[in-house]
Parts: structure tokens; C-alpha cells; sequence
């Protein structure tokens, strides 16, 4: 399909949704971004299409007329390149990495765009709220895995306004500015699930990378896993920390991969 370009003024903020496979799922995740109370006019969504082999380009087609979109495909290379791939493309001077699983509160885009106001300066992103949609996403599994065990969200506790480090620049809820990311790093594209973002993360540490919580900024996770679906991404995880852990061997991207506790830990549970 051909991109739906803007004809307006440049806008404040590019929303980029890495897609794979999930049609509809993204149909979803768009139709939350035609509702945002920031204005249609003031941020545009980039789509990239990462290989995918269902209706994904007709799906954001239907979406041409309603947002400032962008369509953008490549064979199949992994969440990094892909994410590399729409920030190549995108024009506002703050980035918001979101997933495609996830929609949108209608006031998320301006939450994130009037705290970058507040935090000006080049080193500090935005970190959002992400939550479980009512209806499947509510299993007993999705519960645990983001209010009890926290493997995928860790929001317990947090406080809406702290300042955190490299370890909570978590993708698919993150925004920060472009310009930190042209002048000191993009995406690894080693990385094709998992670890992509906190890699970058630590990198940009040295630049000072602040990451501001802004609860009020939400979205809601529309998907449910599967027990297996769970595992598989647990391993896809587990290889991904590994290599994060040889590309940096600090202390610090050691202990956030738990490399060095995996052998004791999985001892301990595999009895159970």
C-alpha cells in the first residue's frame, strides 16, 4: 500500500507500532489512536510491517482516512531493525514506541507529550502505564505474570513522577526524544525479541538517560498468553539477557538478566 502522508505542520510526537502477524490485534491498537485527546493533527502514527504473511497491510489501509499514518515493510528481521526502521522515517521531535497488542487511553499521547514538556532536556524519557484490557488479558496467568510474579510489568512499586534509570526504558510504552537517539544510539538489531530496549537503555546511560514514570499516561494490553505462549517467551527472553550479558559484562546488565542466579533459581523450582 502507499503511505497517507501529512500535509500539515510537523507534528509533536511519531507513534511507531512494529507489527507481525497480528492483524487484528493492530486493528485494534489503531482504532484506539483515532480517539486521542492530543488531536489527530499533532502526532503521526508509523507503522512497520515486519514480514508479515496475513492482512496486515489491508488492516492499516482501512486507517488511511482517520490518522496521519505511515505504512512501511521489510522482510522479516526482528523488533530491533524494526524499530530502527520506523525511526528512520518518523518527523516529530519526541518518539513513542508502542506495541500491538496494547491500546491506548485517549489522553496517553498527550500525557507523554506534556511530560517531555516538563523534562525538557535531551536525556530523559517517559515511561507509561500498562495495564490488562477487561475480557481475556484478565486470565489467572496474565494476572500473575504482571501483579505477582512481574515478569512482564513491574509497576508495583512505582510512583507516578519518579525518576528511574536505564532498566525501565521498556519498549511498547516508552517515549523519548529523537534527537537522543540520531546523535547516541539506535536499536541493536542483534536483538529480534527481547532485551532490545534495555540494551539501548544502558547505552544511552551514558548520556544520562533519565527515565520519568507518568502513570496517567495508559494503555491496556488486549492480549492473552497461553501457558506455552508464556515459555516460549520466557526462553526468547532468556537468550536475549545472555546476549546482552556478553555484549556487556557489567555487574549491572548481569544482575537485570539474572545470568549469574538462572542455574540456582531454575534448581530450586524445577522440583516443582
Amino acid at each position: 500500500m502507499n503511505a497517507v502522508e501529512s500535509h500539515g505542520a510537523a507534528p509533536l510526537i511519531s507513534a511507531i507500532i512494529c507489527t507481525y502477524n497480528r492483524a487484528p490485534l493492530l486493528e485494534q491498537a489503531l482504532g484506539a489512536l483515532c480517539g486521542q485527546t492530543i488531536g489527530r493533527e499533532q502526532f503521526e502514527v508509523i507503522v512497520v510491517d515486519d514480514g508479515s504473511t496475513d492482512h496486515t497491510a489491508a488492516a492499516v489501509e482501512q486507517f488511511g482516512s482517520l490518522l496521519n499514518l505511515r505504512y512501511a515493510y521489510q522482510t522479516n528481521s526482528g523488533l530491533a531493525a524494526a524499530k530502527n526502521h520506523g525511526l528512520s522515517i518518523a518527523t516529530a521531535p519526541v518518539i513513542i514506541f508502542l506495541d500491538d497488542d496494547d491500546v491506548l487511553d485517549s489522553r496517553c499521547l498527550e500525557v507523554h507529550h506534556r511530560t517531555h514538556l516538563r523534562y525538557p532536556e535531551p536525556n530523559y524519557a517517559v515511561l507509561g502505564y500498562t495495564g490488562l484490557a477487561l475480557g481475556p488479558a484478565q486470565s489467572a496467568l496474565m494476572r500473575y505474570v504482571t501483579e505477582v510474579g512481574c515478569q512482564l510489568f513491574y509497576y508495583r512499586n512505582l510512583r507516578d513522577g519518579d525518576v528511574l534509570d536505564f532498566s525501565f526504558f521498556w519498549g511498547g510504552r516508552s517515549s523519548c526524544k529523537r534527537k537522543l537517539l540520531l546523535e547516541h544510539g539506535v536499536f541493536n538489531p542483534v536483538f529480534r525479541f527481547g532485551a532490545e530496549d534495555i540494551e539501548l537503555g544502558y547505552r544511552l546511560k551514558a548520556q544520562g538517560l533519565r527515565v520519568v514514570y507518568s502513570a496517567s499516561a495508559k494503555s491496556y494490553m488486549i492480549r492473552t498468553l497461553s501457558f506455552d505462549d508464556f515459555c516460549r517467551r520466557s526462553y526468547l527472553q532468556g537468550r536475549s539477557n545472555w546476549v546482552f550479558a556478553q555484549l556487556h559484562p557489567e555487574q549491572a546488565v548481569r544482575s537485570w538478566g539474572q545470568v549469574d542466579s538462572a542455574e540456582r533459581e531454575w534448581r530450586e523450582l524445577e522440583p516443582r
